[in-house]
Formats: structure tokens, C-alpha cells, sequence
């Protein structure tokens, strides 16, 4: 009798490191086991859109899974129907876990076990494929760019299938540029590698059993765009919204260091060992996978200003004698905050200045480039936020995988410097259901928006500009109002942080252009507009029902399982969050004005 059965999701956490199966042995989490998280896990990291991870990250838990979980559940029926329709023969799967097929395997008396998304066996032999709710384009941008072309390591052979270029091209192997990408995959802590990890896991368990199986992920086509058929009121998606990656000849390769590292994993949990352990990129910080034990060992961190927020930190820091020391090999030492770092290591001026911050307790101000950058913007400033839904498979005609499909939009209109009306003077747009409505926001929107040449004052522009520039792509008739907007967006974090480019263009040499404009200890090495707000204004997302671009995606993406009294109270929660950025944009300007 097995004394621990490890499923593929288990053996993904306890690989981290040595100390991780004893905390869990005695924080064991109740909340969501590790099939749930898996689960979970497979629909959030990739949601786009989310870059600072600090302030719109959620702890998983079973109400976002069960929000998200039937866009998974779709992806995975179409992933089935495309195996069925490509290999033919017999296909088994299911949408609940433990309808799979199950495969189980004994080793050290410890019981490995993984079900299949979708079997098939057909004349031909058995085809495994596990079902990923990503897209294809992380594989196929895997890889370099020479003389302005760029080379993926796969290829898409006759089927439509991904392959890795090695199999009709073997002396590509001799290429460094493609043995550089193509060793991303063997590496479970980057984006393609933690699913690859995933796949070689379950083709050790199999091997016991079936040892000439071929293995696929089967990924969502970004190339695919939805053409807005629907039956009964759901999307009609055909086969090609679906790719296959052939991971059989990698994974076959990657089996040695699997049963190695099951092994390792066994030991671990039978030694228990909870001593601290080295930290490093296995804790994956600020990542989607974070350590739910993250706290228990970085304990001896100061809660502001930590080594570990230092801007570029992850470049590691040189000494006089132009030694480099890598940032976890400094932890190691015990350098555990910003000031513990000699000052002469600091090599980026940025770095000195967050220093010289913390410790002298004042902050740093370049007034002359703060002021010029204020002094391009004219009035009427047009304060605008969006909110999107990165919608694993598309919703609305012309749309692909994950394009941020605006649902909402937030403007607070300033027609002089230091005057505006919290209320008064702001104007919305909600989706009242999930019905396509982006018509309806463009028309409010370019409506709203007068060609009167105010700047549209953003926050953090590359998101906003892509979606108008998306906007103007599926609505023609609007596009030359939207792109004229687009021309006319100004970045407030340009003002607080820096732009290397665009102080150049005012006259500034370019050391001083890439200098920081404001810092303040409380930022602890972060601009994103939570950690930005509190230095300039009193508001807070503290205690609001709806604090972060996360919990807007929920909510939204909620709305059809809502009562109309719910949908009420949840659109109002919406409409606060949303009013607060914005809101929020008005106030950080007002104070810098001061400065």
C-alpha cells in the first residue's frame, strides 16, 4: 500500500525546494486542494494585462475558480473535439475531475498518479494530450531574431500541429541561438517550461504502463479570431481555435531527470526537513505561482525598503573591484535591506537615489523635469482608466484568445488646472450583462472626449493606447476620432518616474532623462499607482468591496451567475473602483502641480 499518492500538481510545488513539504505538512492549506489549484493556476497565469503583481495579484480561492473554471472546462471540450476530429479512433476525457483517465505508478512505495485530460487511441498508436488554457504564440515566440528575421524552435507542419524544428531540420542543433531557447523548455520556472514540466511528469507515470505513446499540449490558437457565430446564444468555435504541440520527442528526453527529481521529491517528504533553505527564483516572487509560504522565509525582511526591492535588482550589484554579486547569494550573507548594500556597490544611479531615500528620510525631487513634463499638458485633461476582460477563448466578432475586451471606463474631465468635481465632473461607461457592448463604450467614448486638443492623461499608457488602437481596428467608422485620441495620450507615471525619450526631446542629457523624477521611501522601488496614491492623497482601495484590476475581472466575468439585485450591487462596486482610479489621476496631479 502506497504510503502518499503524489499527483503532478503536488509534485510541481514540492520541487521548489526541500523545506516546502513540511510546511505543508504543518500550514496545510483547507482552502483549495491541489487539484483546485492546479486548476486555478492554468487560467491565471495567462491572464495579460496584470504587470505589477504586488497590487492586483489574488491568493487563489474557490469563488475566482469557480468563475473562471467554465472557460477552462470550454477549452478543454474543444481540445477533445479536435483530438477526436484529427486521430480519429476511440477518445476518452472529462470535464470533472476524476472522469479522466487514470494512471498510476509505484515508486518507493509512493503512489504517483496523474489523470488525462484527453486519451485517445486510434490504428495508429496512443496520443496523450494535456489541455492548457494558454496560447500557442508562447511556443512559437520561442526563439531569436538575426537580420531582422526572427526564427521560432517550432514550426507548423501540414496538421497544424507545432513540432520542434529539429525534426525535419537536425543539424539546427548546432545552432547555440536554438539550443539557447529550445533548453527555456527544460527549465520548469519559465513560462513554457512549467507546462512541459507538467507533461513529462505524467508521461513517467504512463510509461509504466503504455512506453510508444505520442504526447501534445493542446493550447488555445492565437491566431484564431472568432467570427461572431453564435447558437442559443453561445459562441460556435470550430477546430481551429485549438492547436496541438508535440512534446514527445522532449518530453522522452526529459525522463531521466524526472525519476531523479521524484525521487528528491520522495525524500523530501519522508525526511520532513523544515530548516530554512537558500532562497531563490524556486520561491518564483511576484510571479503567478508565488510560494503560498513566501512569508515563513522572508521573515527577516523589513516589510519596506528590502534588498529585494531595489529597481534593476535582479542585474546584481558590483563592488569596487568590479566583483558582481548576485542578489540571492547577498540574502544568503544576511543582507536583508536597501541600506545594508554599500553605497559604492550601487553602480545605477536610480539605486543610489533609493538609498540616499531611506536613509536620510527625505525624498528625492527633480523639480525642473517634474515641471516640464506638467507644462506639455493642455487643457481640458481627460483623466481616463479602462477595465478589461482577458477572456481565455473569445467572446465578440473579430476578437482572439485573451484580447482585453473592454467593459468599462471611467473619465474624470478637468477644464482647468486644480478643477474638478469628484461627481460632477466624472462620466462612465458600464456593461450592464456580457453581451457585446463595445459599440456602445466607443460611442460614449468618442463622444465624451471633445477635439478640443486636451490631453488624455493615463497611467501607464501602453495598455490604454493598445486598446484604442484595437478599438479603432473593429469599429472603422470611429477610427479616426479614437486614433486622434490615441495621439493625444499623456502618461502620468512619465511625470513621477521617468521617460528616457521623452525628457531627451525637452532638452535634458540622457543620464538625467533615464533619473528617476520622484522617490519616496514609501514606494519601496514600485510605481504602480496604489503605492503611488498614498503619497500624494489620503484615498485608499482599503475596504472597498472591489480594490484591484483582479477582482474587476472577477466580478465582471460573474455577472451572468448574479440575481438582478446582485448585478446592482456589483455594477456599483464597479463603477467605485473604477471612479476611484481615475479619481486618483487627478489627485497625484493637483499635488505635483505643488511641488
Amino acid at each position: 500500500m502506497s504510503s502518499m499518492n503524489i499527483t503532478k500538481s503536488k509534485f510541481m510545488e514540492y520541487i521548489r525546494c526541500k523545506r516546502y513539504p513540511a510546511l505543508n505538512n504543518i500550514h496545510k492549506r483547507k482552502d483549495m486542494d491541489d487539484v483546485a489549484r492546479d486548476r486555478f493556476f492554468d487560467i491565471i497565469e495567462s491572464l495579460e494585462g496584470f504587470d505589477n503583481i504586488d497590487d492586483d495579484f489574488l491568493e487563489p480561492d474557490l469563488s475566482h475558480l469557480e468563475v473562471m473554471m467554465p472557460y477552462f472546462t470550454h477549452v478543454e471540450l474543444l481540445a477533445a473535439r479536435k483530438v477526436m476530429s484529427h486521430f480519429g479512433g476511440e477518445t476518452r476525457y472529462g470535464i470533472e475531475y476524476g472522469t479522466q483517465k487514470l494512471f498510476m505508478r509505484d515508486l518507493n512505495n509512493f503512489n504517483l498518479m496523474c489523470y488525462v485530460d484527453v486519451y485517445n487511441k486510434n490504428s495508429n498508436g496512443i496520443n496523450i494530450v494535456e489541455v492548457k488554457a494558454t496560447t500557442s504564440n508562447k511556443f512559437l515566440n520561442l526563439g531569436w531574431s538575426e537580420d531582422g528575421v526572427k526564427h521560432s524552435i517550432f514550426y507548423v507542419n501540414d496538421d497544424n500541429i507545432l513540432k520542434l524544428k529539429e525534426e525535419i531540420d537536425p543539424d539546427i542543433i548546432n545552432n547555440k541561438k536554438y539550443i539557447k531557447n529550445r533548453n527555456k523548455l527544460l527549465n520548469r520556472f519559465t513560462d513554457e517550461g512549467v507546462y512541459v514540466y507538467d507533461l513529462a511528469f505524467q508521461r513517467y507515470v504512463i510509461e509504466e504502463d503504455v512506453n510508444d505513446a505520442k504526447y501534445y499540449l493542446g493550447v488555445i490558437n492565437h491566431e484564431y479570431v472568432f467570427d461572431g457565430t453564435y447558437i442559443d446564444g453561445e459562441p460556435l468555435y470550430t477546430d481551429e481555435s485549438i492547436r496541438l504541440v508535440d512534446l514527445t520527442k522532449i518530453t522522452k528526453e526529459m525522463l531521466p531527470k524526472m525519476k531523479e527529481e521524484i525521487i528528491e521529491v520522495i525524500d523530501r517528504i519522508t525526511e520532513d526537513d523544515e530548516s530554512r533553505v537558500k532562497l531563490g527564483k524556486h520561491c518564483q516572487l511576484k510571479k503567478m505561482r508565488e510560494c503560498i509560504y513566501k512569508d515563513l522565509c522572508y521573515d527577516r525582511f523589513p516589510k519596506k525598503n528590502s534588498l529585494m526591492m531595489y529597481m534593476g535588482k535582479h542585474n546584481g550589484f558590483k563592488d569596487p573591484d568590479g566583483e558582481k554579486h548576485d542578489l540571492y547569494d547577498l540574502i544568503e550573507e544576511g543582507y536583508t535591506s536597501m541600506v545594508d548594500i554599500p553605497h559604492e556597490w550601487l553602480t545605477r544611479r536610480n539605486n543610489q537615489i533609493q538609498r540616499d531615500v531611506v536613509l536620510t528620510k527625505h525624498k528625492f525631487v527633480d523639480r525642473d523635469k517634474i515641471r516640464a513634463a506638467i507644462d506639455l499638458i493642455k487643457y481640458p485633461i481627460y483623466h481616463l482608466d479602462f477595465e478589461s476582460f482577458p477572456c481565455p477563448l473569445p467572446r465578440f466578432k473579430g476578437e482572439r484568445a485573451y484580447m482585453q475586451s473592454l467593459f468599462q471606463f471611467s473619465l474624470h474631465i478637468e477644464k482647468v488646472p486644480g478643477v474638478c468635481d469628484k461627481e460632477l465632473d466624472h462620466y462612465e461607461f458600464l456593461a450592464y450583462n456580457m453581451t457585446d457592448l463595445r459599440k456602445e463604450l466607443v460611442e460614449k467614448l468618442c463622444d465624451l472626449i471633445k477635439d478640443d486638443g486636451g490631453s488624455v492623461l493615463v497611467y501607464n499608457q501602453a495598455f490604454e493606447k493598445t486598446r484604442i488602437k484595437e478599438l479603432a481596428q473593429f469599429f472603422p467608422e470611429y477610427s479616426e476620432k479614437l486614433l486622434s485620441i490615441n495621439e493625444r495620450l499623456f502618461d502620468l507615471m512619465h511625470i513621477i518616474k521617468t521617460n528616457t525619450k521623452l525628457y531627451e526631446n525637452l532638452g535634458f542629457g540622457t543620464d538625467r532623462a533615464k533619473q528617476v523624477n520622484y522617490y519616496h521611501e514609501d514606494l519601496s522601488g514600485s510605481y504602480s499607482i496604489k503605492k503611488v496614491l498614498p503619497i500624494f492623497s489620503e484615498l485608499t482601495y482599503k475596504g472597498m468591496e472591489i480594490g484591484n484590476g483582479m477582482e474587476a475581472v472577477y466580478a465582471y466575468a460573474g455577472f451572468k451567475d448574479l440575481t438582478e439585485a446582485e448585478l446592482k450591487v456589483k455594477r456599483h462596486s464597479l463603477t467605485l473602483y473604477c471612479q476611484q482610479d481615475t479619481w486618483a489621476m487627478v489627485e497625484i496631479l493637483d499635488n505635483l502641480r505643488k511641488i
